[in-house]
């Protein structure tokens, strides 16, 4: 008599050194099983890797229920390209356990620290979908510590005359992206998409920024809702904008502040500026490892200095959670400890 339900091979996640070892791995699959652990359609899923991320990439939705934008899916390509899928794609995805994933990660990028800590986060989270989808039991990226490195680079806090000095190394027509960036605490792609009409007698309003796939320009809505927002002007940096205006940005209420030419409606590479921000910070002497991005943290960091609350500094920085506005007070904190330090050697003295 016929079986009602056709048999169905199955690998094992390995080749077994020992017969003992297959039978106690087919031994704990039978249990699991029993047990309503695991379905047998998940063990003898075929689903590669390779199938189930492509699948993936398309379904994927963030936390608004909306497709992922075009450059965070090409930065997920890139992870899965370069580094995921050469070595686990070809895999069905229960073949996938947790020794096949620590055997891969031990030798993922040892010298760059926060790319691996990103490529292993972006393959947990595939697996905490691909359980939901019935497809493994349970997720195999169970390494500690896997998702929390540190960033080698820490980020460089310049002083206001060290802001002045780099402005001036900037070329003319870039100069007042050095002042928007530090005392208004735009991030770059904000400041490189900025337009005649997001500025104002008292405040920069926020509300786009420009990234860039395949080296075309992608314009569209900060990642949440908090990235949106009006930034007060100081009151020092308002004759550098005026003077801006006046000589650089484009004509007319969407002209942009800062175009790759004058009159032309198209956003600078996002390279390019980094090249010429990474030259004058040389020729103004300051750190090697000094990026754009750092001017930001300078004026938060500054502005926590002053006394700016956890609620101000999360509000014009455009956080969405206060974590990360946290590390500016973080800084003052450290600040008050090295006071403290002096103030003990000049009760010694």
């Amino acid at each position: 008599m016929p079986d009602a339900f056709p048999r169905q091979y199955v690998n094992g996640p390995t080749t077994f050194a020992r017969k003992v070892d297959a039978q106690d791995w087919l031994a704990a699959q039978r249990t699991l099983i029993v047990q309503g652990l695991l379905r047998p359609a998940t063990v003898a899923s075929r689903v590669t890797l390779a199938e189930y991320a492509e699948r993936w990439l398309v379904s994927r939705r963030n936390s608004k229920g909306e497709p992922l934008r075009p450059t965070t899916a090409h930065v997920y390509r890139h992870y899965l390209d370069r580094r995921i899928l050469p070595a686990l794609g070809p895999r069905p995805m229960p073949q996938i356990t947790r020794e096949v994933v620590e055997r891969w990660f031990a030798g993922l990028l040892p010298d760059r620290p926060t790319l691996r800590e990103r490529t292993y986060a972006l393959l947990k989270t595939m697996f905490n979908s691909a359980v939901d989808d019935g497809l493994v039991p349970t997720n195999p990226c169970r390494i500690r510590g896997g998702s929390g490195s540190r960033a080698v680079v820490q980020p460089v806090v310049l002083n206001p005359a060290e802001v002045r000095a780099l402005a001036e190394e900037m070329p003319d027509h870039l100069r007042l992206s050095i002042y928007l960036g530090a005392w208004c605490q735009l991030r770059s792609g904000e400041l490189l998409e900025l337009r005649r009409g997001d500025i104002d007698d008292r405040s920069v309003r926020i509300s786009r920024g420009v990234t860039w796939v395949n080296s075309q320009p992608i314009v569209g809505p900060p990642k949440t809702d908090a990235g949106v927002r009006a930034v007060a002007i100081p009151p020092h940096i308002r004759p550098a904008i005026d003077e801006h205006l006046a000589t650089y940005a484009n004509s007319g209420s969407h002209g942009l502040l800062f175009p790759a030419r004058p009159g032309i409606d198209r956003q600078i590479y996002s390279p390019t500026f980094a090249d010429t921000f990474k030259r004058a910070a040389l020729r103004a002497g300051l750190p090697g490892s000094l990026r754009s991005h750092h001017l930001r943290h300078t004026g938060l960091t500054i502005l926590a200095q002053a006394g700016a609350t956890l609620a101000e500094l999360q509000a014009r920085a455009g956080h969405a959670t206060p974590g990360t506005a946290m590390r500016y007070q973080h800084a003052v904190a450290a600040r008050d400890e090295q006071m403290a330090d002096a103030l003990s050697a000049l009760a010694e003295a």
